[in-house]
């Protein structure tokens, strides 16, 4: 371990991302916050030859500040909310790094963040309180009480390295910051798999992205970068709870199916499966308004931001999961549009067989009299 790299500027930024609403109207946040807080759209800093696109830019709320004891030090924390348009609420914790703080030190404070539950405590309230501001932007009020978290470790300037940033991994335990493991003997296999995703856009930044967390080096200070990673964050929390919302509905469905048989004459067939055509519908298209909430538009380095976040995220599961439970729904309103033409067709069969019968009431009454002559 190298103590001689020293952080002289930079910021821990801790992420507690829920989603709090179907969607949100953006215009109607900013006019409920125009007297109460500092409500603005966010934008990107600098001009990645647009190789991203935000159609919907996502309302950012300074929410004040918080102090928290972080290894028996008193820090001054800023809050700051970010609303997303399809429903996702940031909240991302701004801890500022004392200048002169070494790579052991940091990642002291890391495995601090990781073991604290007070962050997660402020979090849960603050959503709640910025929900109940905000509900008459929203169709529908979601109560879900998973949410995402993630910790990105800003570095805005650092001495003790030269031949630009990538002569970091050399000199530090990345990995050991990046798990908030400052004791653990880290596996070569571990320490590559967290390395995977090392990229680079000029010689002096550097981004190494993973599951739980990120490195960034930016001495320009943009925050394209955290933004982008904060948005794959949020596009994960809607998979999941699109994802546990399927499989709700689907147990719905298949108890209400399996409760009791339905008569010729009942129309419960028939609620189900007009349920489960809105879900479908509703679902489907709420999905792929968030996947579209942010494009791709050409191989640059915000691109592959994004594609490493989203590899690490594990989107393609996700994605594969929902579209599964998605067909399976599907399946199931055809299969109850099918019992319930079926029902129709026995109905429409029973009343001509007692047309018929009503029909030959008269013919069997006459042969019934004719036979008593």
């Amino acid at each position: 371990m190298n103590n001689d790299i020293i952080i002289k500027h930079g910021k821990i930024l801790v992420y507690r991302v829920f989603d709090i609403a179907s969607e949100i109207d953006l215009e109607k946040v900013i006019q409920l916050l125009q007297e109460k807080q500092n409500a603005s759209r966010f934008k990107l800093d600098r001009n990645y030859k647009m190789s991203l696109v935000i159609p919907t830019a996502p309302v950012s709320v300074a929410l004040g500040t918080v102090e928290l004891n972080i290894l028996d030090k008193n820090v001054s924390i800023e809050i700051e909310a970010r609303v997303w348009h399809f429903g996702g609420l940031s909240l991302v914790f701004h801890i500022p790094i004392e200048t002169g703080t070494n790579w052991t030190q940091l990642i002291s404070i890391a495995q601090w963040i990781e073991k604290d539950q007070e962050i997660d405590l402020i979090a849960r309230n603050k959503a709640r309180f910025f929900q109940e501001q905000i509900k008459d932007s929203m169709q529908t009020l979601n109560e879900w009480s998973t949410f995402e978290d993630y910790v990105t470790f800003f570095i805005k300037e650092i001495s003790g390295i030269s031949d630009g940033a990538m002569n970091l991994t050399e000199l530090v335990d990345i990995p050991a910051l990046i798990l908030a493991e400052p004791s653990l003997n880290l596996s070569s296999q571990m320490r590559k798999l967290v390395m995977e995703n090392c990229l680079q856009y000029g010689n002096d930044d550097l981004s190494v992205i993973d599951w739980n967390s990120a490195l960034l080096v930016e001495p320009s200070g943009s925050m394209d970068v955290p933004i982008v990673i904060e948005f794959a964050l949020c596009q994960l929390l809607e998979m999941r709870y699109y994802d546990d919302l399927l499989d709700e509905k689907l147990n719905n469905l298949y108890n209400s199916v399996a409760k009791k048989k339905s008569s010729i004459l009942s129309n419960k067939y028939s609620v189900i499966a007009e349920e489960a055509g809105q879900i479908y519908l509703e679902i489907a298209e709420i999905v792929e308004t968030v996947e579209n909430s942010l494009k791709v538009v050409g191989d640059f380095y915000l691109a592959n931001i994004f594609r490493a976040a989203s590899g690490r995220f594990r989107f393609k599961d996700w994605q594969r999961s929902i579209n599964e439970k998605l067909s399976n729904l599907a399946e199931v309103s055809k299969l109850l549009h099918g019992r319930v033409a079926e029902q129709r067709s026995q109905m429409m069969e029973l009343t001509i067989i007692l047309l018929i019968a009503v029909e030959l009431i008269p013919f069997i009454k006459a042969l019934f009299v004719s036979y008593q002559k």
